[in-house]
């Protein structure tokens, strides 16, 4: 499902091929995404990275199967923190490459498709492509990275009325609100992200592994304790008893 080629020196195109499901991520799917990431880091050619999917981006994790999936692989004796490291590294929630990933995004991008689009450094979408973060209507929250990241990448209005709402959303007005950088004609995001990752990949890669550090560096201070809070409360919606939300608070009352 997941197929690593080099269209350019340095620059390394992942690619999600599953479009008979829409590039949906199954278990195996996840931990052959996250096996990526880490080969191309430790092999040290990768100047650039672009990722994409076939037809689609991704409609998020395989909810037909991924569930089942993961309560097996529990049952089997995986370690949850180990299977979970799998999942997160896939979309990597909270890890920075050592090389910039360009995300480019035609279709759907939906769930944790979102998830990984909103990790990368640059983004570029065919202007039909649709953004949605579901989850709230299936009865959980996103835990790959979204409720951490979302609020400051685009400001918490606009990030607010993706999470709560679970709607879908155009490429322009993700473009409006900051998540994206450039909307293209269909079926020209990949051309256009192959054009930024071949022009990056051909400055000095001291330079550009220098920014991205200082970059990635300089936004994790609060991002990890944001990270942290997100997972507790992810793990507290899917515990046998759900922490309620507060009661409101009494309000006086004179007759």
């Amino acid at each position: 499902m997941i197929e690593v080629t080099t269209p350019a020196p340095g620059v390394a195109l992942v690619t999600l091929r599953r479009p008979q499901r829409r590039n949906a991520l199954d278990l195996p799917g996840f931990r052959g995404l996250a096996q990526a990431w880490r080969r191309l880091a430790a092999q040290g050619q990768t100047r650039v990275a672009v990722v994409t999917g076939e037809r689609d981006f991704s409609s998020g994790a395989d909810l037909a199967v991924f569930p089942n999936q993961v309560a097996e692989a529990l049952r089997g004796g995986e370690a949850h923190d180990h299977l979970w490291g799998d999942i997160d590294g896939a979309l990597l929630r909270d890890a920075c490459t050592p090389f910039p990933v360009i995300a480019a995004v035609e279709g759907i991008c939906f769930g944790a498709g979102l998830e990984l689009v909103g990790a990368t450094d640059i983004r570029v979408a065919g202007e039909s492509a649709r953004f949605s973060a579901p989850e709230v209507r299936h009865g959980f929250m996103a835990s790959g990275g979204t409720v951490a990241r979302l609020p400051r990448q685009l400001g918490y209005p606009a990030a607010m009325q993706i999470l709560l709402t679970g709607g879908r959303f155009s490429a322009a007005q993700m473009a409006q609100w900051g998540f994206l950088g450039e909307v293209v004609p269909d079926g020209q995001a990949l051309d256009r992200a192959l054009a930024l990752a071949t022009e990056i990949a051909a400055h000095p890669p001291v330079a550009v592994a220098a920014i991205k550090r200082a970059v990635g560096e300089g936004l994790r201070g609060t991002l990890a304790d944001a990270f942290a809070i997100e997972k507790r409360v992810s793990e507290e919606l899917f515990s046998p008893s759900p922490v309620s939300p507060p009661a409101p608070a009494p309000t006086d009352r004179t007759s």
